[in-house]
């Protein structure tokens, strides 16, 4: 913490080698990181959720087409339905 009387400086320490180093508070510069860091990991989350729902909601649409397809073997060119291509039965000659 700055004093009173040394102008706003932060206090320097003598490291022994002819060097002198300032001590520099890094309060700002951890916040920012942490805010960043706290944007980048929300958005991955919010990334995954979105993967993962989607992926949810394509193996229940594919459960639901198997339901519409009848199972029970029967054709419908057997039913005689508009449009389904039956065998083509000979004429009987009289």
């Amino acid at each position: 913490m700055p004093r009173a009387g040394d102008g706003g400086k932060a206090p320097a320490r003598w490291l022994g080698t002819g060097l002198l180093v300032e001590e520099v508070d890094n309060t700002v510069t951890l916040i920012i990181l942490a805010v960043v860091g706290g944007v980048i990991g929300l958005l991955i989350l919010i990334l995954l959720i979105k993967k993962l729902v989607i992926f949810i909601l394509k193996k229940t649409r594919e459960k639901k087409k198997e339901c519409l397809v009848s199972s029970s073997g029967n054709d419908n060119t057997e039913n005689g339905l508009p449009g389904s291509k039956a065998e083509e039965k000979p004429p009987s000659k009289v």
